[in-house]
């Protein structure tokens, strides 16, 4: 049997971290605000989701149903999303200092409600999301069918979207809106593992473990356009009416996201263990990157080309960030090689 091709997923999900560098730079806004907003604010929002749902697809379609065996899994992929965690933790710790982030009203509480919900720089909220949500999803598809699962994972991203893009229509319903006053005492926003991955995670697992009907490719893509347009409609009308708290969550945002990956796996196309573990990095390091375009344009004052030039400032920071990414990747696996060969030396050839 041959082993199934996920290129298109891989190429989808290195898409969608550039599309994060994108919300972070605003690449239209010195051209456009209206065309930037559309970009940066509503279609970057199908980013996350896309990590979310193909992790979900390929972390529960190598489970066995043995509970044993899967309970393994899960705490090795824990164990594997802790360290990448951790090492990003201490990654920004510096930037963190630079930032001011340990002034005055930084404490012990804030900084736990950060390390499990928040993130302690504004990009790391994904990871302790991942781990809460897939804990989550994994006790529901062990305890509930899937149907229920997916029910359960919904009803909980409907909290999530009261807490988010639709919150201004809770300002009527006082009762709610200290319940949600109250939850945002322990996080900032409900987009994080309780109310935000697990419906993703949720599809994710539903199109691993189900014959979903086949359809061509080009109905997918058209699936996908509609989706995404509904989206912009949504968000559009939202805004306008000022109603979100946060603008991470979207209704649209789930066909969208389902369908751009249900057409991603008919691509025919290839890639690597190599470049699935840039697109981790590009995640992980484009903040710094933004930081050394930035410094590095202040010292040479190319300004005007690398900071005011919001096209060019998020073409820069896509390069060093994809720079930094591919050194990464290649130390580590030398790093790995060293390890290795220095077990082999030890143990094997003793």
């Amino acid at each position: 049997m041959s082993k199934p091709n996920y290129g298109g997923m891989d190429w989808i999900k290195f898409g969608a971290a550039l599309m994060v560098v994108a919300n972070h730079t605003s690449p239209l806004l010195s051209y456009s605000a209206a065309a930037d907003f559309l970009i940066s604010n509503l279609f970057t929002r199908i980013a996350v989701p896309i990590f979310f749902m193909t992790a979900g697809f390929l972390f529960f379609r190598k489970l066995t149903g043995d509970p044993i065996t899967d309970r393994n899994a899960l705490h090795g992929y824990m164990l594997k999303t802790l360290k990448l965690y951790t090492a990003a933790l201490l990654i920004y710790f510096p930037l963190n200092i630079y930032t001011g982030y340990f002034s005055e009203s930084f404490t012990t509480y804030s900084l736990i409600k950060d390390i499990l919900f928040d993130g302690t720089f504004y990009h790391l909220w994904y990871l302790p999301a991942l781990i809460l949500g897939l804990y989550i999803t994994f006790y529901m598809y062990q305890k509930m069918t899937m149907k229920a699962m997916l029910a359960s994972a919904g009803l909980l991203y409907i909290v999530g979207l009261l807490g988010d893009s639709y919150y201004g229509m809770l300002q009527n319903g006082s009762g709610i809106v200290h319940v949600y006053e109250g939850m945002f005492t322990v996080f900032d926003y409900t987009r994080n593992g309780l109310f935000y991955a697990p419906i993703y995670l949720a599809i994710g697992a539903w199109a691993a473990k189900r014959q979903i009907p086949e359809r061509k490719p080009l109905v997918n893509a058209a699936l996908f356009a509609v989706s995404l347009g509904m989206m912009f409609v949504e968000g559009e009308l939202l805004h306008s009416a000022g109603i979100p708290r946060h603008d991470s969550m979207y209704i649209f945002a789930l066909p969208a996201t389902y369908f751009l990956f249900q057409w991603s796996l008919q691509w025919k196309v290839r890639s690597n263990k190599t470049f699935r573990e840039w697109r981790v990095w590009v995640y992980i390091l484009h903040p710094l990157a933004i930081v050394l375009v930035r410094g590095a344009a202040e010292v040479t004052h190319s300004e005007k080309l690398f900071i005011l030039n919001s096209l060019l400032h998020f073409a820069a920071v896509c390069l060093v960030s994809i720079g930094m990414a591919a050194a990464t990747v290649w130390l580590l696996a030398i790093s790995r090689k060293f390890q290795t060969s220095r077990f082999k030396r030890l143990f094997v050839n003793s």
